[in-house]
């Protein structure tokens, strides 16, 4: 009974050649799916990048804030924000003064091509009156245009 299927004289002679073919579909599915995941994760490369750069800007924002409120002794509550344009984007801040249930926020959006990522720092103003930073008199004060 064996003999005939080792020497190739039974019924299940086309068996090997749907075998192989079989195994090509699948290899080739393989390396289509792999070829599309590749040109995908490289495509999205410069969403993570303007996505990193725009937390940096915003991290910058927040830093801008900070030292304008020291500057200029205050921060008007209600005041339209302040957009500033830096490195390869803009940074958005917008101060949001404290009531009786919530703290006073500064909230800093950094913006670069269609990435936009955003960071709040809670109690604003303990980190301005408790002096929280220590500014250079020297330098010279942070100013809108």
């Amino acid at each position: 009974m064996m003999k005939g299927f080792a020497s190739g004289n039974s019924q299940n002679k086309g068996v090997t050649l749907v075998t192989l073919i079989i195994a090509i579909t699948i290899f080739g599915v393989l390396v289509t799916v792999f070829s599309y995941v590749i040109i995908a994760k490289h495509g999205s490369e410069p969403l993570y990048v303007q996505s990193t750069q725009a937390y940096a800007i915003a991290q910058a924002g927040i830093e801008y804030g900070i030292r304008y409120a020291a500057d200029n002794g205050y921060w008007a509550a209600g005041s339209p924000g302040i957009t500033e344009s830096f490195g390869n984007g803009s940074f958005t801040l917008v101060y949001t003064a404290a009531t009786e249930t919530d703290p006073s926020l500064l909230t800093s959006t950094g913006t670069v091509g269609v990435a936009e990522r955003q960071i709040i720092l809670h109690h604003f103003v303990g980190w301005v009156e408790g002096q929280a930073i220590t500014t250079d008199p020297n330098d010279p004060a942070y100013a809108t245009t």
